[in-house]
């Protein structure tokens, strides 16, 4: 999976973090892909994102 960005996102209380956003790039269409990682120490999705943070191969960035 090629991931042009990563940032967190945050319950309505705007403390709690909930999901991490990739930022697949764009589709064929030209509209941008994104997907959604629930933050769950049980997600294979989440596990394998939070070993390409501790590599060096992503930060993921707070949300704006």
């Amino acid at each position: 999976m090629i991931i042009i960005s990563a940032r967190y996102l945050y319950a309505e209380d705007g403390a709690t973090k909930t999901h991490i956003q990739l930022n697949l790039g764009t589709n064929d269409d030209g509209h941008t892909t994104y997907k959604h990682i629930p933050i769950a120490s049980n997600s294979a999705d989440y596990v394998e994102i939070m070993d390409m943070v501790a590599a060096g191969e992503l930060t993921i960035a707070d949300a704006d």
